[in-house]
């Protein structure tokens, strides 16, 4: 799962919730490496961006991307680069356990013991808010599945 945050103005957080390390890859090069749009670049750069790795219901694994993330800038142009070799060695291929698919929750057994010191906002909604799989945006206490046009879905047939 890939939470973007922000708790500037206003708590708010972005979930894509996916089953599949290449769905990720997919959101990481349309939002950070091929995205035209320097404001929502921009925007994704300056908050945080998790990967949270949930196995069994449980996060067993936390990736800080800004730490994959390099920026170029030359002759007043600039470009994002990702290491992908690094996403592979630190993101799994595959997960233990049922892998959560199409209108499926996402089941998080002990978020406040699994997100503790994070800025993650997930402990806000866990155990009384699931959030399923696909996008969802979380705002100060709504969540809303209504999917923002600007990320493109990496599953949208929720065919593998």
């Amino acid at each position: 799962m890939l939470e973007t945050a922000n708790d500037a103005q206003m708590a708010w957080s972005v979930f894509f919730v996916y089953g599949d390390r290449e769905h990720i890859r997919f959101l990481l090069r349309s939002i950070f490496v091929e995205n035209d749009d320097q404001d929502v670049v921009d925007a994704h750069l300056g908050q945080t961006a998790d990967l949270w790795v949930i196995e069994n219901g449980r996060c067993v694994g936390h990736v800080d991307l800004h730490s994959l993330l390099s920026i170029h800038e030359d002759a007043g142009s600039r470009q994002v680069l990702l290491d992908w070799i690094r996403f592979d060695q630190l993101v799994p291929a595959s997960l233990a356990g049922s892998v959560l698919r199409h209108g499926e929750k996402l089941r998080l057994l002990a978020a406040q013991e699994d997100f503790p010191d994070t800025q993650s906002n997930l402990p806000s909604l866990y155990p009384d808010t699931l959030i399923g799989y696909g996008m969802q945006v979380w705002v100060e206490g709504d969540l809303s599945d209504e999917p923002y046009e600007v990320y493109p879905d990496p599953d949208p047939a929720g065919m593998d």
